[in-house]
């Protein structure tokens, strides 16, 4: 019998079917507390991020007039998949990206069983890749780092 691999990948829109699970990934997180002065920061900046259906396919947008980004991990395994990571991020300057949320699945945070693939990090090293390929962007910001935003230069 042949081992079943697990891989993470990258996308900017889900499958509408897996819109309860990026509802719980989204706004039931165990770990929510420890960012939650981000997450208000970023509510009051920017509106609260809301779950869009668009056809078969979800996206998450955030409350106000700034049109925002998402990037999904998406964990696949043989033909199953999940999302297991999202990084909503908006370009609020000609020099800025700002991450407005960021979270991952509790197994992929930092003690679990799945932390080694660093999917937080990997999600922050995405969003750094499109900050490069885009014209004038030279950091970005990252609004749940502890008690001020935190710039991760492009």
């Amino acid at each position: 019998m042949a081992a079943i691999s697990r891989h993470i990948a990258f996308v900017s829109t889900l499958p509408a079917e897996h819109y309860h699970q990026l509802e719980v990934l989204l706004f039931f997180n165990g770990r929510q507390h420890r960012v939650r002065k981000g997450i208000e920061t970023a509510i009051s900046r920017y509106g609260a991020p809301e779950i869009v259906t668009e056809g078969k396919s979800l996206r998450v947008q955030v409350g106000g007039e700034t049109s925002a980004q998402c990037l999904f991990a998406v964990e696949r395994e043989g033909q199953l998949s999940r999302p297991v990571g999202v990084i909503l991020y908006v370009r609020d300057s000609f020099e800025r990206i700002t991450v407005l949320h960021l979270v991952v699945a509790e197994p992929y945070a930092a003690g679990g069983p799945r932390a080694g693939y660093s999917l937080l990090l990997r999600l922050v090293q995405a969003v750094r890749r499109v900050a490069r390929c885009t014209s004038g962007i030279r950091h970005v910001e990252l609004l749940y780092s502890q008690e001020r935003p935190r710039a991760a230069y492009a």
